[in-house]
């Protein structure tokens, strides 16, 4: 939604942590019933949702601001990136992993590498939140 709307990722900000429309309701209803039918326990399932949400608000309203500033440019993101490629490399050239693990990536669409580390980052946050199902 974020992507699509980017004019709402400053909304959010201004509105907290406090969504209390139908849409956010009826949203945060189904989260909290996937991680109690998931097994967490009941006193946790909040703090999982919230956990989850902040992690997809988060990148969502980064990646929003990010492309709102290409679409600003007139360029395509490839056209972008590849205009400023040239300067990170020059400014990570002290940074020689940094350096690294961009040039590594560098062939790749930028959309791709954008969803590969959405992905990864759900994961991950994904694989920390799975200990406590035994809990």
């Amino acid at each position: 939604m974020v992507l699509r709307h980017p004019w709402i990722a400053p909304e959010l900000s201004q509105v907290g942590l406090v969504h209390i429309g139908p849409n956010a309701l009826r949203m945060a209803s189904g989260l909290l019933a996937r991680f109690e039918a998931a097994g967490f326990p009941a006193d946790e399932t909040e703090r999982a949702r919230g956990t989850l949400m902040a992690y997809v608000v988060g990148i969502a309203t980064s990646e929003a601001a990010y492309l709102s500033l290409i679409a600003r440019s007139g360029r395509t993101e490839q056209e972008w990136v590849a205009e400023v490629r040239p300067a990170f490399d020059e400014a990570a050239r002290t940074h020689p992993p940094l350096r690294e693990a961009s040039s590594a990536r560098q062939d790749a669409h930028p959309r791709q590498i954008r969803d590969d580390d959405f992905a990864y980052g759900l994961e991950r946050v994904l694989d920390g939140l799975a200990p406590r199902l035994e809990a």
